[in-house]
């Protein structure tokens, strides 16, 4: 993982249980740029490491009781990998003749989309510019991979903690398909937005802009790029895409190219 010296807006601090070795503990706390949590300070944002997960909850808030963190065994992750075709994504992504094209997600967040794209037989370069949300990937996919179910599909997945417009624009492989989700959760304490949705809210979104993404990604001339959008938001600035795909919430712009 990348370090990051810049500090989190609230504050956020690394916590382990008693079991945890001490020198993984400092491993993880150096390589995100995190302080130790002390009592006597007790931080806004907690990043909890214990034998079973890494989890990012809010301590003290009677509103956020529960934490974060990522877990591809879930019922919901499963139903969905279950039967990947169905799903509207998959639909929009699926290159003919291919079995197992290269995916960049050039905007992972929790690597759900992800993770059902990969089930759904491509292989998926995930980048993730925030630190925080790249170690709690991580940490999901290490956990996942000692799964009999999901082992074999996070083995199609590889996790990048940075940047994709770097990548994009040197790639070291030609990928067929880049999918861009530029939908980082606006602040809100809305009662629809879930609870895992509002700690990632209390993060920094450091996910580049969602233009020069897209600029870069159509430059490469994958066979597709993809762009989820909500249902009624505005078409990103550029060419208008190829066709679109509608489902109740959200939609996928879809821009054919070579």
């Amino acid at each position: 993982m990348k370090s990051t010296s810049q500090p989190l807006n609230p504050p956020l601090a690394l916590a382990a249980d008693p079991q945890c070795s001490a020198a993984r503990v400092h491993r993880l706390a150096a390589s995100l740029g995190l302080p130790l949590a002390r009592e006597d300070q007790p931080p806004a944002l907690l990043l909890h490491l214990s034998e079973e997960r890494l989890a990012l909850c809010k301590p003290g808030d009677p509103e956020l009781p529960g934490a974060l963190w990522v877990d591809f065994t879930r019922p919901a992750a499963r139903k969905r990998a279950l039967h990947p075709g169905r799903e509207l994504l998959v639909q929009a992504a699926k290159v003919r003749h291919l079995a197992s094209p290269l995916l960049i997600d050039a905007t992972a967040g929790l690597g759900r989309d992800a993770f059902l794209l990969a089930a759904a037989g491509f292989r998926v370069r995930m980048f993730e510019c925030n630190p925080i949300v790249a170690a709690l990937l991580q940490d999901g996919l290490e956990r996942a991979a000692r799964s009999p179910y999901a082992a074999a599909i996070v083995e199609r997945m590889q996790l990048i903690a940075g940047n994709a417009l770097d990548y994009l624009r040197l790639p070291a492989e030609h990928p067929e398909v880049i999918y861009l989700d530029p939908m980082f959760p606006e602040r809100s304490k809305s009662a629809k937005v879930k609870q895992d949705l509002q700690l990632l809210q209390l993060l920094d979104d450091r996910s580049p802009a969602a233009e020069p993404l897209l600029q870069a990604a159509l430059a490469l001339r994958p066979k597709k790029v993809v762009v989820k959008r909500p249902l009624k938001g505005p078409l990103l600035a550029g060419p208008a895409p190829s066709y679109t795909l509608k489902g109740k919430a959200i939609r996928f712009d879809v821009y054919v190219g070579g």
